[in-house]
């Protein structure tokens, strides 16, 4: 069964139905890891038929790229708040801090380096990749907006555009690197070459 002819869940009981299956991928990923995480193991944990599960995911890749996805979203959530409370209440070193909070939240979640890694080496190019420039683009967006109001469209849609492409290749970077000090080396150069970028953005508004 192919992307166009699986079933899309746009009911409630169909969104119930796979909101569940990717539930049991999250919990039997933290428990026993990925190498011998089998769709078999998942329609035990969750009660459906193997069948059910292929009728929304085409195959094992394919569900745990959704897991990984579905993850990402509610990390991104919890930014988003992060950003609002930012913009509101002024911190020292709000790139840092910010890059902080998602970086650590995303250690926190459980099972999710995991999937993550798994989703790096097998994600099709393009798969959520509109979904996560759009909310990256947003959040920085509003951010630049509240630091420099007087600057472009046109040097915000750059700033976007360089902000989201260094995020888009270190966060993953620094999220997969094993050894704790080359880990915290990279996060450092994330912030750094973020906080360039709007430092630029901030001369170019003036």
């Amino acid at each position: 069964m192919n992307s166009d002819t699986r079933r899309k869940p746009r009911q409630k009981r169909s969104r119930e139905k796979v909101d569940k299956i990717l539930d049991a991928v999250e919990t039997l990923a933290t428990e026993q890891g990925l190498e011998a995480l089998t769709t078999t193991q998942i329609a035990d944990s969750t009660g459906f038929a193997v069948g059910t599960i292929y009728q929304y995911f085409g195959n094992r890749t394919e569900l745990l790229i959704a897991a990984e996805v579905r993850m990402f979203e509610r990390l991104t959530e919890q930014l988003a708040a992060e950003v609002m409370r930012v913009l509101s209440e002024p911190v020292d070193e709000p790139i840092e801090q910010l890059i902080g909070i998602y970086i650590d939240s995303a250690k926190s979640q459980p099972g999710y380096l995991a999937l993550l890694k798994f989703s790096v080496l097998n994600k099709p190019p393009g798969v959520n990749e509109a979904t996560v420039h759009e909310f990256t683009g947003d959040l920085i967006s509003a951010f630049v907006r509240a630091e420099h109001p007087n600057i472009s469209d046109a040097q915000l849609s750059v700033t976007i555009k360089t902000v989201v492409s260094i995020l888009s290749v270190l966060t993953d970077v620094v999220l997969l690197e094993p050894d704790p000090d080359l880990q915290s080396r990279y996060q450092a150069e994330l912030v750094a070459q973020c906080k360039y970028a709007l430092q630029r953005a901030g001369e170019q508004a003036g």
